[in-house]
């Protein structure tokens, strides 16, 4: 069961800078949900501030669905927030890594990327 005391147990290290990034085991241990709130609201209460809403999306299929980050490396965020303002692009060692993407679809289901 995922909880705050267990959440670490989640995390791998990846990359060249060996980045915490969640690894698969996290999304098959998600609590079922039964909408998009209550999917936002339950990664919210675990992640804090640092789960935040990317925006709207329309699926082939006609229905909405909605992405999100879960930051995990603010100081990297920041900086790679800055260049998309003032340059129109981030790059960079720990760019792509610093975030890492959850689509949650209005019936609650979630798809991560990994």
């Amino acid at each position: 069961m995922i909880t705050p005391e267990t959440l670490e147990e989640y995390y791998v290290r990846i990359g060249r800078l060996k980045q915490r990034y969640l690894q698969e085991r996290f999304a098959e241990d998600l609590p079922a949900f039964t909408s998009r709130e209550e999917a936002a609201s339950w990664f919210r209460s675990l992640f804090g501030d640092n789960f935040i809403f990317v925006e709207e999306m329309d699926a082939a299929n006609s229905e909405k669905y909605y992405l999100y980050d879960i930051i995990h490396d603010r100081e990297f965020w920041e900086r790679r927030q800055k260049d998309l303002r003032e340059k129109g692009t981030a790059n960079g060692l720990g760019m792509l890594l610093c975030t890492q993407r959850v689509d949650i679809y209005a019936d609650g289901s979630v798809q991560m990327a990994f």
